[in-house]
């Protein structure tokens, strides 16, 4: 069997699950404040965020103080565009659209058969979704542009049995999404989430940002089930 990618193994712990959606949830947080939230102990928790900042969904900074003595290091959820240089999300990126470019250039009819997503065909929109591809891929999941060309459909969630019993795991993931084309930095935006038929098909919404409205749509919940 073929070992699973960082970044799924990184998601699969529902530890680390709960860290995020705690530091989505409520914003920036430290340790124990999140150790507590959580449910963990402190030194747990470090470790815990530790792989989540290695792997760029979790970025640290000291708290800003002018007195003397070591800082608390206050941790929040990577959001956002990270302009900073070599940075893990930026790198992330890159290395998304190398492989991509690879891939293409030893698959040029399957790449050019594969159906544009929100009307978008542009570079900025191509390296998003090399992006959101990767991020996919990594984290496990069997994913497709829809034939519409305006959703993603997310196939055999491989968190399926974590979800089960913890259904904001979906947000989190769906979070992160967002985060993905947010950094690939194109016209692309997911707004909306469906659960259709938990673990079998997820849909995400996404629409270029020159039709977006600011209305986004709802993580919808009410059909999340086993089948």
């Amino acid at each position: 069997m073929a070992a699973q990618p960082p970044s799924y193994k990184t998601l699969a712990s529902l530890s680390r699950m709960n860290l995020l959606y705690q530091l989505q949830s409520r914003g920036t947080m430290t340790v124990n404040d999140l150790a507590e939230a959580a449910g963990l102990h402190p030194n747990t928790a470090r470790e815990h965020l530790d792989r989540l900042i290695n792997d760029g969904f979790v970025t640290c900074a000291p708290e800003p103080r002018d007195s003397k003595g070591r800082p608390k290091m206050l941790y929040s959820a990577a959001s956002g565009v990270s302009a900073e240089l070599g940075s893990i999300r930026a790198r992330k990126i890159a290395a998304a659209q190398e492989r991509a470019e690879q891939l293409r250039r030893m698959l040029p009819l399957l790449s050019a058969g594969q159906p544009a997503l929100a009307g978008c065909t542009g570079p900025a929109a191509r390296r998003q979704l090399d992006a959101l591809d990767d991020h996919l891929d990594q984290a496990g999941f069997d994913a497709s542009v829809a034939a519409n060309g305006e959703q993603v459909n997310l196939h055999d969630c491989p968190y399926s049995e974590m979800v089960k019993d913890h259904p904001e795991v979906c947000g989190v993931h769906y979070r992160l999404i967002q985060g993905v084309l947010e950094q690939a930095d194109g016209p692309l935006r997911a707004v909306g989430l469906n659960i259709i038929n938990a673990p079998h098909l997820c849909v995400i919404d996404v629409v270029a940002t020159a039709v977006a409205t600011g209305d986004t749509k709802p993580l919808n919940t009410r059909d999340l089930r086993r089948t």
